[in-house]
C-alpha cells in the first residue's frame, strides 16, 4: 500500500463510518483488520492485568492515532538490516566503503521497497506497545529530568513508539538505554546538576557521539538505518539521520525530545531537521543542527524559512479535513504540528484573488509556495501539478469570499498562491514578499530572477 493509499483508506473508513459517532480508538480498532485482537489486548492489559489509568490513556492515544503512521510493507527490507550489519560490522572496510556498499545494495535490491508501506495498526505486536508504554512511564514518573512534563507533554515528546515513518518497530529504548546510558548510571546524585534536563542531555549527546565514532560523512547513501541494531552503528549519516538518533537516544533514557523540521532548506548553512528537548524550566530548547550540537545555544539567528513544522505523534486534525474534503490532494504528512510562530515573526495572510482566476479554481483549497533557488532545484516538485521550477508549496489554505487564507505564514520570505483548475495547480496571484514588517510587496514573476531577490529565497532541500 502506498502513502496515498493509506491516506484514502483513512479517509474513506471515516466517511464511511463518521467520526461523530465513533471514537478515534474505535476507528483505529476497526481499520486494523486482524491484528485488532492485538490492540485490544494492550487496552484489556491496562485495564484488567496493570490497571494504571494514565496508561491506560496512554495506550488509547498511541491506538487512536496510528492510523496516520506507517511500516515498509515488504519484509525483505530485514535482509537489507542484516546485510548492513555485515557491511558496517566489517573494520576492514573504510567508512566511504561502507557507505557506498550500501548504496550499491539499495540500488540493486531495493529501490523501491519505500513505495508500498503498511499501516502500523495492521503490523504492531502487542508486547512492542507495552513495553514501550511501561518503559515511558517509569521514566516519566521516576526520572529526575523528566518529572516536570505534564500528562499532555508526556504524550508527545517520550511517550511514541517511534519517531519518524518506517522505523522498524522493535525494542530500540532497551537497546538504546543500554548502549548510551552507561554515564547516566555514574552521575553523583546529589549534585544539583543531577535534576536538570539540560545537564543529563549533554552527558548523554557526549556519550552517544563518543561512541558512534562519527566519521564526518555528511552523505549518506543507501536506504535510511532505521532498526535498533543499526543505529548504533551510524558511523556517517545526514543531518536527519542524526537528528534522529539524538531523539531516540534521549528518549530511551527519559529525556524529552521532538524533532522539528523545515519543507525547505536554509538559505545559509542552518540544518532543514533539528531536535527539541523540553527544559526543566517548561522552555523548549531547539539544537542548530542534529547531535554535534547542544540544545539551548541558540537557534541560528540570521535564519528565516516559510514555515517550521514538527514530527508529532498525534493526528493534525485540520489536515485529516483537508484529506477528506479536498479536489486535489496534496501529500502533506498527517502527524504534523505548524510551530513556526516558536522560531519567527509570523503573518496571518488574507490575500485577495483576482475574479478571473475564482471563476476557474474547481477547489476551497488553496497552495502557498514559497521561492527556492533554482541553483539548488534538483528537479521540480514531483508531488505537484504543474508547479514550476523555482517554487515548493508549504501549506494549505482555504478560499472563501474573493480571499485566500494562510495562517503563521513566516516572514522576509517570497511566495505565490496556487489554485486547482481541475487539472493542475495554476498561479491565482502575483508573487509577493512577506516583508519583515509584515508588509506585502507584489512583484513581476520576470524579474525573479533577478540577485536582488535571492535574499528572500530558500535551497530546495
Amino acid at each position: 500500500m502506498t502513502v496515498k493509499q493509506l491516506i484514502n483508506a483513512i479517509i474513506i473508513c471515516i466517511i464511511t463510518n463518521g467520526c461523530v459517532h465513533n471514537s478515534d480508538v474505535q476507528f483505529a480498532l476497526k481499520s486494523s483488520g486482524k491484528n485488532r485482537k492485538n490492540l485490544e489486548s494492550v487496552l484489556e492489559h491496562y485495564r484488567m492485568v496493570d490497571a494504571n489509568p494514565h496508561k491506560l490513556m496512554a495506550a488509547e492515544f498511541l491506538i487512536a492515532n496510528m492510523p496516520a503512521h506507517y511500516s515498509y510493507a515488504d519484509s525483505s527490507i530485514y535482509g537489507y538490516y542484516r546485510y548492513a550489519v555485515s557491511i558496517l560490522s566489517d573494520t576492514a572496510l573504510t567508512p566511504e566503503q561502507q557507505r557506498d556498499s550500501l548504496l550499491f545494495c539499495t540500488l540493486s535490491n531495493y529501490a523501491n521497497i519505500s513505495e508500498k508501506t503498511a499501516p502500523d495498526a495492521k503490523i504492531v505486536r502487542p508486547e512492542i506497545l507495552i513495553n514501550n508504554i511501561d518503559k515511558s512511564y517509569a521514566q516519566w514518573t521516576t526520572c529526575p529530568w523528566s518529572s516536570q512534563l505534564t500528562f499532555d507533554e508526556y504524550l508527545e515528546w517520550l511517550l511514541p513508539y517511534k519517531a519518524v515513518e518506517l522505523q522498524e518497530l522493535d525494542s530500540w529504548r532497551d537497546t538504546l538505554s543500554e548502549y548510551f546510558g552507561t554515564r547516566i548510571v555514574s552521575m553523583i546524585h546529589n549534585d544539583v546538576e543531577y535534576n536538570t534536563t539540560v545537564k543529563v542531555a549533554d552527558i548523554v549527546r557526549n556519550e552517544t557521539l563518543n561512541k558512534i565514532q562519527r566519521y564526518g560523512l555528511y552523505s549518506r547513501s543507501g536506504l535510511p538505518l532505521l532498526s535498533s541494531e543499526l543505529l548504533p552503528m551510524q558511523r556517517f549519516g545526514n543531518i536527519s539521520d542524526y537528528t534522529l538518533l539524538a531523539t531516540l537516544v534521549f528518549r530511551s533514557l527519559g529525556i524529552p525530545a521532538i524533532i522539528d523540521e523545515t519543507p525547505v532548506g536554509s538559505r545559509g548553512t542552518a540544518a532543514s531537521c533539528w531536535y527539541v528537548i523540553l527544559s526543566d524550566w517548561g522552555r523548549e530548547m531547539p539544537s542548530e543542527w542534529d547531535l554535534s550540537t547542544i540544545p539551548g545555544w541558540g537557534f541560528f539567528p540570521y535564519e528565516r524559512g516559510p514555515k517550521v513544522y514538527r514530527k508529532t505523534y498525534a493526528v493534525n486534525r485540520e489536515r485529516l479535513e483537508y484529506f477528506k474534503k479536498s479536489k486535489y490532494t496534496y501529500p502533506f504528512e498527517l502527524a504534523r504540528k505548524d510551530v513556526t510562530d516558536k522560531y519567527f515573526l509570523t503573518s496571518e495572510l488574507n490575500l485577495p484573488v483576482d475574479k478571473m482566476y475564482r471563476k476557474i479554481i474547481k477547489d476551497k483549497y488553496v497552495y502557498i509556495a514559497s521561492a527556492v533557488r533554482k541553483d539548488e532545484l534538483a528537479v521540480a516538485d514531483k508531488n505537484s501539478r504543474a508547479v514550476p521550477d523555482g517554487w515548493k508549496i508549504v501549506d494549505f489554505g482555504k478560499l472563501s469570499k474573493g480571499h485566500a487564507s494562510f495562517s503563521k505564514m513566516g516572514r522576509e520570505v517570497i511566495y505565490v498562491v496556487f489554485g486547482y483548475d481541475g487539472k493542475n495547480l495554476i498561479p491565482i496571484t502575483r508573487p509577493f514578499i512577506l516583508h519583515k514588517d509584515g508588509r506585502i510587496e507584489y512583484i513581476d514573476s520576470v524579474d525573479l530572477n533577478d540577485s536582488e531577490y535571492d535574499l528572500y529565497k530558500n535551497n530546495y532541500n
